[in-house]
């Protein structure tokens, strides 16, 4: 115990001297987030370095857990090879965007290379049972499912201040107490490494946020939860360890769930983003960023409380930590997307679907108005071609109908771009999602023609 409270004091204390830095070096243009999208709220530029200084404790941690623990060395390059893969990965995402395919497949290889070195699931039992099943050829997918699937959960959550770092804090101290217990007090001395290293991030990115985890440090966030919790899994065989990272992952789990579930219907892409998360329901409804992010804390301590009783209990408190998933699942439903009854649900499906074709027609008319900035040569060609893509997709002159709404779209941090929609054929929200199709064009449309 005195071991692990050690280097969770390293980990805060290479954090508070890191995030500084790594302040500084963003303020010099490098890796800086725009407020150039509606779903985001800073009214600055931030840099998006907060990542770097974790990895930073994360790599001192492991040499000085090898250098301590040394019998224990063998387990250890597959999570270091894996993390800083994961982590590069990202932060290169952060200075020049890779696109979602290229991040997809890089996640792909990092896994694929992480299953290769030795750490993988070999074994799956569940909770309380005596035998276990060997997964087989089933090993590897299963590994590399699990190995990319954290890591975009926790990047999914990564907007809104505090919110990914806490989650982090929570979970990395989760499997701390986890490893504790299975007597793992090397794999606990790295997880509460990352738990002060977040807690020293927080510091710095509690709201206002002067820093962000940006891609990178929300990636390694994820892989390290990931790999942690098959390593704290004993001989490869997966039992409660898993059940415990997957009900302690609740909150974003739930999140990513609706957000498939939603673009899914809806008819975009699934990494296509959106301003309906959890969080920015709940600025919606008037709280306080603070307020929200206390109680998403609350939520999350309440789920890994549920998670380690698992443990704590051989398995016999499972289904009141599935329990507790469920009961989260149908307050969202009730209270976020105003779901009652099934006549409810069928309706909101039925209108969902009724839309997919105008939402397909604006992606498909966004992607050639990508073609039209580079055939047209002067702004007056371009703009009378998006003018007319425009309405062509629904959108009207401001009072051409009697009743509007009236969409904002940022597209510089500042500075909105306006639309007018007929109320009468969609609500703000699916208004403001065509929107949001053709802000991309219309940004380099303002690049490439700034007057």
């Amino acid at each position: 115990m005195i071991y692990a409270l050690l280097f969770f004091g390293f980990g805060l204390l290479v954090a508070l001297i890191g995030i500084p830095w790594a302040i500084r070096l963003g303020e010099r243009g490098i890796a800086l987030d725009f407020a150039h999208e509606t779903r985001k709220r800073q009214d600055a530029p931030v840099p998006r370095l907060g990542g770097l200084p974790v990895m930073v404790a994360l790599a001192l941690g492991l040499i000085v857990i090898v250098a301590v623990f040394p019998a224990q060395g063998v387990k250890w390059p597959p999570l270091l090879v894996g993390s800083i893969l994961m982590y590069g990965l990202g932060l290169w995402d952060d200075l020049q965007p890779l696109g979602a395919r290229r991040k997809l497949l890089g996640q792909l290889l990092t896994a694929c290379i992480v299953y290769s070195m030795g750490l993988g699931i070999e074994k799956f039992s569940w909770p309380g049972a005596t035998g276990s099943v060997d997964l087989g050829a089933w090993s590897l997918p299963v590994t590399v499912l699990w190995l990319i699937a954290v890591p975009n959960i926790v990047n999914l959550i990564d907007g809104f201040d505090g919110l990914a770092g806490g989650l982090g804090l929570y979970m990395s101290a989760t499997l701390g107490i986890v490893a504790l217990h299975n007597e793992q007090l090397a794999v606990a001395c790295y997880a509460f490494t990352m738990t002060g290293a977040l807690l020293g991030f927080l510091v710095f990115n509690f709201p206002p946020a002067k820093i962000y985890l940006g891609d990178g440090g929300a990636y390694l966030i994820g892989f390290t939860i990931a790999a942690l919790s098959l390593t704290s899994s004993n001989k490869g065989s997966v039992a409660k360890v898993l059940f415990v990272t997957f009900i302690a992952l609740g909150v974003p789990i739930l999140d990513t769930t609706f957000a498939v579930l939603r673009r899914g219907l809806r008819g975009y892409p699934l990494f296509h983003a959106d301003d309906e998360h959890f969080h920015h329901r709940l600025e919606k409804l008037g709280f306080s960023k603070r307020r929200i992010l206390l109680g998403l804390y609350g939520v999350c301590l309440v789920l890994s409380l549920a998670g380690l009783s698992i443990i704590w209990s051989s398995g016999n408190t499972l289904p009141v930590g599935i329990g507790v998933l469920f009961l989260l699942a149908m307050f969202v439903l009730r209270y976020f997307h105003l779901l009652k009854s099934w006549n409810d649900v069928r309706r909101k499906i039925d209108r969902l679907l009724g839309r997919r074709q105008i939402v397909h027609y604006a992606l498909a008319q966004a992607q050639v108005l990508e073609l039209e900035v580079e055939r047209c040569a002067t702004a007056q060609e371009f703009w009378m071609v998006f003018d007319q893509t425009i309405r062509r997709v629904g959108f009207v002159e401001n009072g051409e109908v009697p009743d509007e709404i009236v969409i904002e779209v940022r597209y510089n941090g500042s500075t909105p771009w306006k639309l007018h929609a007929p109320r009468a054929k969609g609500s703000t929200i699916e208004w403001q999602c065509i929107a949001e199709c053709f802000r991309p064009v219309y940004v380099k449309g303002r690049e490439k023609w700034p007057a």
